[in-house]
């Protein structure tokens, strides 16, 4: 008598954290791909940890960071203003045309133009200070000196946001109903490739391990002076976007310092829903939280529950 061996193939998971077998539960039920990752003083845990997820407007909290590192040379002070010009503006939304109202120009702080950015999401205040660090470059070269690997910002917002519909930027599309008007111009083929482009582009995006990295320095204080740290996470203290996202899944007695970002979507299809950031608690121990959503065809309440749910699982 013969004895067969059966080859047993277990599943990819067998070895993952109780948190790293929640996430891939969450994921099948998002009707998308999920980039998480949970980092603790015990241990780091991770959903698609080296794959490629748009940043969006999350790249806003790394201009802010790079521009509070030129405040740590000495080079910028946080309440040294600029000269906000009309010929400044982004694209929508950009809270920063309210203060620029009817006037050809407006006197602006950095720490306006953060506080802009970083809770009211402002197109315009960030790719402002882009330029005034010297482009994206800057910020690329902000990551590297970290050794942040697996994240680059390549484009302004002006530029992302127009291409992802086929566009190149023009001053005009500062008017929502010029670019509209653009955008209905295009044929449903020429949207059609332009998404398809920007699903697979590796610009302007990061890994969950490159975020939940950069997050990790930020709040051990690896990244920036003691006080612009504290200053930061005070600014993403006062995140108003998402609510109903990480913030929404942080339990009583911690504080969540978050940045979120979200895609257009087409046909029913949303590249990119995210939520980054920092829980504390009053004992002062953190958990840094990241969900990025990608390609979900959910709807943005449901997505918005993804991003909640992995904030419950990493507590």
């Amino acid at each position: 008598m013969t004895t067969a061996l059966a080859l047993i193939v277990l599943p990819s998971f067998v070895h993952a954290s109780p948190i790293e077998i929640r996430l891939a539960e969450i994921e099948a039920a998002s009707k998308g791909k999920l980039g998480a990752a949970v980092l603790m003083a015990t241990g780091s845990h991770y959903s698609r940890k080296n794959e490629r997820f748009s940043l969006q407007s999350v790249m806003k909290m790394v201009v802010a960071m790079a521009a509070l590192s030129e405040v740590d040379k000495g080079k910028w002070k946080r309440d040294m203003k600029f000269t906000f010009s009309r010929s400044d503006l982004s694209v929508n939304p950009q809270p920063i045309k309210d203060r620029l109202g009817k006037n050809k120009s407006v006197r602006i702080s950095l720490a306006d133009c953060i506080e802009l950015m970083a809770t009211r999401s402002c197109n315009g205040s960030a790719d402002f200070i882009i330029r005034k660090l010297g482009g994206t470059t800057a910020l690329n070269e902000f990551l590297k000196r970290h050794k942040i690997q697996g994240m680059s910002v390549d484009r302004q917002e002006s530029e992302l946001q127009t291409n992802i519909v086929g566009l190149t930027w023009r001053p005009e599309f500062v008017d929502a109903r010029e670019l509209e008007s653009a955008i209905n111009k295009q044929s449903r083929s020429a949207l059609d490739e332009a998404y398809k482009r920007y699903q697979a582009d590796p610009r302007d995006t990061t890994t969950p391990q490159a975020m939940g990295l950069l997050l990790e320095k930020l709040v051990t204080g690896k990244l920036l002076s003691p006080a612009s740290t504290t200053y930061l996470l005070g600014v993403m203290g006062r995140t108003s976007t998402g609510p109903d996202r990480l913030k929404a899944g942080v339990p009583s007695g911690w504080k969540l310092m978050h940045k979120t970002g979200t895609s257009s979507s087409h046909r029913g299809v949303t590249c990119a829903t995210n939520d980054v950031g920092i829980a504390r608690n009053a004992a002062g121990e953190w958990v840094v939280i990241v969900a990025m959503l990608r390609n979900s065809t959910l709807k943005p309440d449901e997505r918005a529950n993804v991003l909640c749910q992995v904030a419950r699982a990493a507590f």
